[in-house]
């Protein structure tokens, strides 16, 4: 089930992508991002691609359903291998027909019995997935090989894994002009809940339901034991011309793996009915995503049932994505007190930087930065060392203090 979402027409942004750049961190932090579905990539097919500041070549074997991905340009004379073919698990150069295993390795040259040994092209660790293949991104100019081992695996439901869930539909969410850590601070950011999703509104579009507002109450947690994990959760009430609606509360609990590439969305209405719900991020260009969605649920939940779950959320989401295009990255911020522990997370995700020095200004001199929580900047993560088990943040002036509802 693909299904479709009524946008609003593309405004272009007014503030130059160089401007928003020069604000940003690097744009392609480590960690698993989906490449394509795995029904796009058949046996015995070449796909070049353009991501993560890379240009890579996938292919799947002919005569297995192995997926391999290197670095797109032979290192023999510069030829483009996605132009090539595949030779069973080998991809043939089209230039001096060179063949390379997955590895990255030349197994082959037709014309001579001199295989430079030693010659390795950069290849990448691939996972497959409930039909989607992953690639593991490494950056600050590390070089890859696909049997490096891997910091954590691609993310797996339960559910899905045991058959109680099956496969329920995609949307395609298109190219959205944004850096990938948006996503994460979107998560710390509790204060915006009320202001840019405080309204409810009809699934799949932008159109508010008169009358009809939400209430939310949020938290953040990290956990020591999976330090590439950062856990968030969302509790809305209705609130219908002002009368709160308890019966008809929701529950979502999102897990990011890594800085916003594979989100895992856990989604609950009332009667217990439960959504299983994928959104990746892939960069194609510094300020450009691709981003995807899918979903699973249990085979007896009504269709209409999960087209309203899942489209209420992409619906909230496209009202970020407005925000998103048009920012820039302020480091560090002016909190307040009740802003959500974006502190908390800009320190968690910096993990996924390994190169990055955040550049920091000093708090200009005036009325409104006196009254400035500079603690909330610094907040304390967690780390391995520091013991096992999950450490939660709901957006009070320190980690431990309970935050009231934002509706």
């Amino acid at each position: 089930m693909d299904s479709k979402i009524l946008r609003p027409k593309h405004r272009a942004s007014p503030v130059s992508d160089d401007l928003r750049l020069a604000s940003y961190p690097p744009p392609y932090p480590d960690g698993w991002y989906r490449l394509m579905s795995s029904k796009s990539l058949r046996r015995g097919q070449v796909r070049y691609l353009e991501c993560l500041g890379r240009a890579l070549v996938v292919w799947r074997s002919e005569d297995a359903d192995d997926v391999h991905a290197m670095r797109a340009f032979c290192p023999h004379l510069g030829a483009n291998l996605g132009h090539g073919r595949v030779r069973k698990d080998r991809i043939e150069c089209p230039f001096h027909a060179w063949q390379f295993s997955g590895d990255g390795r030349v197994a082959c040259i037709p014309y001579s019995d001199n295989v430079p040994s030693r010659i390795v092209t950069e290849s990448f660790p691939v996972e497959e997935v409930y039909g989607q293949i992953f690639l593991y991104h490494r950056g600050g100019g590390i070089r890859q090989q696909a049997s490096d081992e891997v910091p954590y695996p691609v993310p797996r439901v339960r559910e899905v894994d045991d058959g109680s869930f099956t496969f329920r539909g995609h949307h395609d969410g298109g190219r959205v002009r944004m850096h990938i850590i948006e996503i994460v601070e979107n998560a710390a950011d509790f204060a915006h809940f009320a202001s840019t999703h405080g309204r409810m509104i009809i699934p799949w579009t932008q159109i508010p339901i008169p009358g009809v507002e939400l209430e939310y109450t949020s938290s953040l947690e990290f956990d020591d034991d999976r330090p590439w994990t950062m856990r968030a959760q969302v509790r809305t009430v209705p609130k219908v011309f002002g009368r709160r609606l308890e019966r008809a509360k929701g529950n979502g609990v999102v897990t990011y793996s890594g800085a916003g590439s594979i989100l895992n969305f856990r989604l609950t209405i009332p009667g217990q009915r439960e959504v299983a719900l994928y959104q990746t991020h892939l960069p194609i260009a510094p300020l450009e995503q691709q981003v995807d969605f899918h979903w699973f649920a249990n085979p007896g939940i009504p269709r209409l049932l999960v087209w309203y779950i899942v489209g209420n959320w992409i619906s909230q989401w496209r009202k970020d994505v407005r925000i998103w295009e048009n920012k820039v990255y302020a480091e560090p911020p002016v909190l307040c007190r009740d802003d959500g522990p974006v502190g908390c997370a800009r320190r968690w995700y910096r993990q996924f930087f390994p190169d990055w020095q955040p550049a920091r200004k000093p708090y200009a001199a005036s009325a409104e930065t006196d009254t400035v929580d500079r603690s909330r900047v610094a907040w304390p993560v967690s780390s391995p060392d520091a013991g096992g088990g999950a450490k939660e943040y709901d957006g009070a002036d320190s980690p431990s203090v309970s935050a009231g509802e934002t509706g």
